[in-house]
């Protein structure tokens, strides 16, 4: 009898040591950094293999106006300019200059406060105007978008 519960208590503590983690010990390489871009190189950043630098256009939807002609320019040091004119209206076009930044998902860049904190989805050769608090696309049959210019 003395046998059989000595035989479960070695059982047990050999299955309750199989469960814990082992011990880590620390890496002596470097880790790699190669996979990411540097913001502060020369090179141009990609955002899912996607060059984003550049010039996009097109004609955004207004609520009183014929449509806010619209060119955002990103600039690899990530600076923009940002250019709007209200179609249909006696306004005189408005620009703002600052910079952005990459969402955590590196798919949405957010303006500053000079742009009023706007959010843009970036796609192949274009980039999307997004609710700026969600950073989701507008559940509307509107077009958001503005088409990047090729050269």
């Amino acid at each position: 009898m003395k046998n059989i519960l000595l035989c479960m208590c070695i059982a047990s503590a050999v299955a309750l040591s199989a469960c814990s983690k082992p011990n880590e010990t620390p890496s002596t390489t470097a880790p790699n950094t190669n996979s990411q871009t540097d913001m502060n190189t020369h090179q141009t950043p990609t955002v899912n293999n996607l060059n984003w630098v550049g010039d996009y256009k097109g004609v955004l939807p207004c609520a009183d106006c014929n449509g806010i002609e619209t060119e955002l320019e990103l600039n690899a040091d990530n600076s923009y300019e940002l250019s709007e004119e209200y179609l249909g209206k006696n306004t005189q076009e408005a620009k703002y200059k600052g910079q952005f930044t990459f969402d955590s998902n590196n798919n949405v860049i957010t303006l500053d406060s000079q742009g009023q904190n706007r959010k843009f989805f970036v796609g192949d050769n274009f980039i999307e105007l997004r609710d700026m608090h969600t950073g989701e696309a507008f559940d509307s049959q509107l077009n958001y978008k503005l088409v990047k210019e090729l050269n």
